[in-house]
């Protein structure tokens, strides 16, 4: 744990009620992801700044650190759910935990995930076909950052053939897809339920602090997003809160496909490698108002292609740059599909539908015609 870099603000002025919380606990920092375990060390990879609260035998009482989408990008928002006040509240709920332990430690047991492939990153098959050097056999360099074992995890996927799954796309969801905002200066507290949502049919009420989910203690929305990136779908999460003094029941359906509602391909890991190793496209939905002028109705399929595999050297002979497609065109058709889709959803059709040496039939709009070409799918 990071004890002394949170948000900027402990640099920043002196605050006497963290400094006493922080003398409670031993305070570890790793700052790469050499060697981690990957058994107790799962969370979301693309933090700026996470902390898990253990107990000496590694029992996990709760995370913090999370990520917020700005709309339905993904994962690029600010770290604004990362107080220092929500901070200090889930470390005064993770000393409330470890003083009744271990009389609750079968509470606890979720908060473990299932075991991994690899037992530390640098033993993913991903990584031994990208390998790093240690950073003392490398002139400092050699790093192994969280992100990547987002990264390694769905290449390991995808090279397996079979569908990407939608945990490995969407991946540690917010709660804001079923409805759910969280004050990020209290401990896991909702400050409101979006009307018609999963989460108000579910029973959740503004001002709800959520005591327990799925059976397990919860400290911060980092642990509402552990239940549900590891929830099945379709399904649902029972939970428990605290509200005017007495617990509540309260749940969340969990339907097919639920995940979906926010993109996926702004993620730097997954998304990433979506775009550039599968599509080898960056694309952007057209507004109704660039629709109409190209003569296009509002529900069909519409992607502009931003670029041909940006940035990186080693893509750029990808499949669709070959084939002649070329930035501003507009993609009308894959396989004769012309529903609309999103850029997040048109990857996921991509690396869910195909597997490696499959090939796409892309119909695309330029000049006023439309003309039809085929990519191979890495």
């Amino acid at each position: 744990m990071g004890c002394k870099a949170i948000d900027g603000q402990v640099a920043r002025r002196e605050d006497a009620e963290l400094s006493a919380l922080l003398e409670k606990f031993v305070c570890v920092r790793a700052v790469q992801m050499w060697g981690a375990d990957l058994s107790l060390f799962q969370f979301h990879g693309q933090l700026t700044w996470a902390v898990f609260f253990l107990n000496a035998d590694r029992t996990i009482y709760g995370r913090y650190g999370s990520r917020a989408p700005t709309g339905t990008s993904g994962f690029r928002g600010n770290d604004r759910f990362v107080t220092l006040d929500g901070f200090k509240k889930a470390m005064q709920g993770a000393l409330e935990l470890h003083a009744g332990y271990p009389a609750n430690k079968a509470s606890l047991a979720g908060k473990t995930g299932p075991a991994p492939g690899a037992k530390a990153p640098e033993e993913m098959p991903a990584a031994k076909r990208f390998p790093i050097k240690r950073a003392e056999e490398n002139q400092g360099k050699g790093c192994i950052h969280c992100h990547q074992v987002q990264d390694w995890e769905y290449i390991e996927a995808r090279g397996k053939g079979a569908p990407v799954p939608d945990r490995l796309l969407w991946t540690y969801p917010m709660p804001d897809a079923l409805g759910l905002a969280f004050d990020p200066a209290e401990r896991a507290t909702v400050s409101a339920v979006a009307a018609g949502s999963a989460a108000e049919r579910g029973g959740w009420k503004a001002g709800d602090r959520i005591a327990a989910l799925e059976g397990q203690p919860i400290l911060s929305i980092a642990d509402v997003q552990w239940v549900l990136h590891q929830a099945a779908e379709p399904g649902a999460v029972k939970g428990e809160v605290e509200r005017g003094g007495k617990k509540a029941p309260v749940s969340i359906e969990l339907k097919a496909g639920w995940r979906r509602t926010f993109s996926y391909a702004d993620n730097l890991s997954v998304g990433w490698a979506s775009r550039q190793r599968v599509a080898g496209m960056r694309l952007d939905a057209l507004t109704d108002d660039e629709r109409r002028k190209l003569g296009l109705g509002t529900g069909v399929l519409a992607l502009r292609i931003r670029d041909l595999s940006p940035d990186f050297a080693r893509d750029r002979n990808v499949s669709p740059k070959k084939v002649g497609l070329l930035k501003g065109d507009v993609l009308v058709e894959i396989d004769g599909r012309k529903d609309p889709m999103t850029e997040s959803e048109f990857l996921a059709y991509l690396v869910q539908t195909k597997k490696p040496g499959d090939k796409a039939e892309l119909a695309y709009l330029r000049g006023g015609q439309v003309s039809k070409v085929t990519i191979d799918v890495p």
